[in-house]
């Protein structure tokens, strides 16, 4: 067994889906598949069951996928540390962000905790939706800039900022053409779903099930990132409804965005695990904090949660 075994294994765990986790991993298929049963072979019996429509653990693969991650974290922490201290520096924070989403008030809040913390390595990793919680628990990164609901007993989460909503839309849609939208509008048409796991309270909240009062139809095509998203709806495959910061980062020619009325504002806020205590973590989450308060008073188009 080796690290890159254990690896290739978690993916494969997480997704549930070789083909997922091919992706995940930059790796063939075939390359994976041969290296799991590598693994399997070594400790002597299947860590996972394999039919045409799923991918499930086997009691040894349940048992294995929670040391596995241990060792993972470990082994990465380790190398982490010991390559901060090689360059000189005092630590490292990483930063994982979804998309734009904390928008114009990023760059000012690794400013200032640059200038606060000069001896400190500041990695940003992006997310997709299926690393929305699963990013923090896998310690891809130490803290992550994200949008609410996000409802899980083994994070906390600060509240920033919030803005507005709007539509995202084929530019063909009869819709697409409208000044502003409200949710009854939308009632009827197909949406666009986040695959597992991405959890069902964050997918409601932007399939507007409680503005709806019911589960609109969703699409059979799912979107594990802003780009795949994107590219759905432009090709006619569904609807969504999103950040207003959205239409300023993303120009896509095939896709149309309009206000959204009478829905929740959309809220940035940053999560962190709680099953530890990190003082670089701490002040990070107070700056940006700070950061959100400056920008509510000096009129941004983001409303500030802090008070």
């Amino acid at each position: 067994m080796d690290l890159r075994q254990l690896r290739y294994f978690v993916a494969v765990a997480e997704e549930l889906h070789f083909s997922r986790a091919s992706v995940r991993l930059s790796l063939a298929q075939s390359a994976l598949s041969s290296q799991i049963r590598a693994l399997e072979a070594e400790i002597g019996g299947p860590l996972l069951t394999r039919s045409t429509r799923k991918v499930e653990l086997t009691p040894a693969g349940e048992s294995l996928l929670e040391d596995a991650r241990e060792i993972l974290d470990a082994v990465d922490g380790a190398m982490s540390r010991a390559c901060a201290l090689a360059r000189g520096e005092a630590g490292a924070l990483v930063v994982g962000a979804l998309g734009p989403a904390p928008g114009g008030i990023f760059a000012p809040v690794l400013a200032r905790f640059g200038a606060r913390h000069p001896d400190v390595r500041v990695e940003v990793r992006t997310l997709d939706f299926t690393e929305l919680v699963e990013g923090l628990r896998q310690r891809v990164c130490d803290v992550a800039f994200l949008y609410l609901p996000v409802d899980e007993p083994d994070l906390d989460v600060t509240p920033l900022m919030s803005e507005d909503r709007i539509v995202v839309l084929p530019a063909g849609h009869r819709l697409a053409g409208r000044k502003r939208l409200t949710p009854a509008d939308l009632d009827g048409e197909l949406f666009i779903k986040q695959p597992p796991p991405v959890p069902d309270s964050w997918c409601d909240f932007w399939l507007l099930v409680d503005e709806l009062g019911h589960r609109p139809p969703v699409s059979p095509h799912t979107a594990a990132s802003i780009d795949d998203w994107l590219h759905l709806i432009g090709r006619g495959e569904g609807i969504d409804t999103a950040p207003a910061i959205i239409a300023r980062y993303y120009s896509w020619p095939e896709v149309a965005f309009v206000p959204l009325a009478g829905a929740a504002p959309a809220v940035v806020a940053l999560a962190r695990r709680n099953d530890a205590a990190d003082a670089l973590v701490d002040d990070f989450v107070a700056v940006a904090r700070e950061v959100a308060a400056a920008a509510a008073a000096s009129a941004t188009p983001y409303a500030s949660l802090q008070h």
